[in-house]
């Protein structure tokens, strides 16, 4: 069974006939009783109340509310930017204050708190999309299909059908006055058809997205304007007014076809007996999870025994565990032992993210000493209570330990404590990865980073090396 949305980046301030299509499209998907969700940006929400739109808030009310940034290309500076200029507690600040504000917004204005999130124009960094599940969204629209970051997320990039049919970003200036001809819903349905057959054949997960302005203009004459906006990498002094050039409307008939078209869209994909019509918030109800989870002793061992013959997630229990997770029960157990003076009965499964810093590995196989394990535990215990990750780089006593090598050593020490009744003095361990399996899996490596607002020349290395590096926090989704 195929998961299938339709979604729509409601985004356009600028031109009114924008919102009029938006009302529409709102109707045509409450009278074919299928759900479709609205990624509202911030400043659309101010403007749709500015031009005092009841109408077009009221026909968006039924449908599931997401977001879609604060602003629609004004924002201070790209996340791109600060994401690769700032701390990651900085870039995590500075991302909710610009965020929480239009976050907020959107759920005044629509009377729904967003249950999902995307980026506009490529606008992501991993701050950014953890500073958003802090805030109290639900899901991340854009990220791996699983949990990262202790985070729910379903992929944009690589499985998206249009559902514009022929509308195109291509503008000439020298034809202002031409109007588009009408499109052909029937050879646009055709067109759609297609391309959801192909990602079929590999996805399970399908996503149907248009901008409503799309409906109403032939263009976004916008568009050629972010350059100007961004042309040093930020927007300026800020506020900026809109400066946007208004865009070539679509003739009467080539309107009427484009929402011909995805009503015929609509009723074909209702013939499928091999698609699930969702939202986001089905989803989230089917594959969230109980955030009270603890595991026994014995099934500890076993997450041990597996993490130690290979460093990767875990799925078993009714659940599954991050890399992370899973350092974080030894570290427990750990802790536990040296204040208790035993192994505990259950453990707490805490969610980490995985490390915001480089993780230290030496490459050499790495020794420590019963008492070096201990420290090492306790400043772990220390760090994850106090940042609610993984150290990138841990004092053991008298020994400099990245992530993977204290798991590695952890796990050994737990087992072999089990295996002969008794703390062994010392252990040792070979070089093993320094980063779990998942990270060279299309799951993380079809993440992208790069917009047409990105500062020229801007060398985006780090964003990458954080998104890596979450896949210590990187787990498969099990459905409830």
């Amino acid at each position: 069974m195929i998961d299938v949305i339709f979604a729509f980046d409601v985004e356009d301030p600028v031109n009114p006939a924008a919102d009029d299509a938006l009302l529409k499209l709102c109707r045509i998907f409450s009278g074919e009783e299928v759900p479709v969700s609205l990624f509202v940006a911030g400043e659309k929400a101010r403007t749709l109340r500015q031009r005092g739109r009841h109408d077009v808030i009221e026909a968006m009310r039924p449908h599931e509310i997401c977001y879609h940034g604060n602003y629609w290309a004004e924002f201070p500076e790209p996340a791109l930017s600060y994401g690769t200029r700032l701390s990651w507690d900085e870039a995590v600040r500075f991302a909710l204050s610009v965020e929480a504000p239009g976050l907020h917004d959107v759920a005044e204005i629509t009377g729904r708190f967003p249950v999902a999130w995307c980026c506009h124009q490529a606008q992501q960094c991993p701050q950014l999309a953890y500073a958003l599940k802090l805030a109290g969204v639900r899901c991340w629209a854009g990220g791996p299909r699983g949990w990262i970051m202790n985070w729910l997320s379903w992929p944009r990039s690589g499985c998206v059908v249009s559902s514009q049919g022929t509308w195109s970003q291509r503008y000439d200036p020298t034809k202002r006055d031409d109007l588009k001809p009408a499109c052909d819903p029937d050879a646009d349905l055709a067109e759609a058809q297609r391309n959801f057959d192909r990602l079929a054949e590999s996805k399970d997960f399908i996503s149907f997205v248009g901008h409503p302005t799309c409906w109403a203009t032939a263009n976004w004459g916008g568009l050629y304007e972010f350059a100007t906006l961004f042309r040093r990498g930020v927007a300026g002094p800020y506020p900026r007014p809109a400066n946007f050039s208004g865009s070539q409307p679509r003739s009467e008939a080539d309107q009427a076809a484009a929402f011909e078209l995805i009503r015929k869209m609509l009723r074909w994909i209702k013939t499928r007996s091999d698609v699930n019509l969702t939202s986001y918030t089905q989803l989230c109800r089917r594959d969230e999870e109980d955030l009270v989870q603890w595991v026994t002793w014995e099934q500890a061992l076993t997450l041990a025994r597996r993490v130690e013959d290979k460093l990767t997630y875990v799925t078993d229990y009714g659940t599954s565990f991050s890399p992370a997770d899973i350092l974080g029960l030894l570290i427990f157990a750990c802790d536990y032992m040296w204040r208790q003076g035993k192994w505990p009965e259950k453990l707490p499964v805490q969610r980490l993210l995985g490390p915001t810093e480089a993780p230290l590995h030496s490459g050499e196989p790495v020794k420590l000493t019963r008492e070096d394990i201990f420290a090492g535990a306790l400043a772990a215990y220390s760090l994850m209570m106090d940042d609610r990750r993984v150290p990138g780089a841990l004092r053991a006593s008298r020994v400099d330990v990245g992530p993977s090598e204290f798991l590695h050593l952890l796990a050994r020490f737990v087992l072999q404590s089990v295996e002969t009744g008794k703390l062994p003095q010392e252990i040792e361990v070979p070089s093993p990865p320094v980063l779990p399996a998942a990270v060279d899996q299309p799951v993380i490596q079809d993440r992208r980073f790069g917009s047409t607002n990105r500062p020229a020349g801007l060398e985006m290395d780090r964003l990458w090396d954080l998104l890596r590096w979450q896949s210590w926090s990187y787990r498969p989704a099990v459905p409830s």
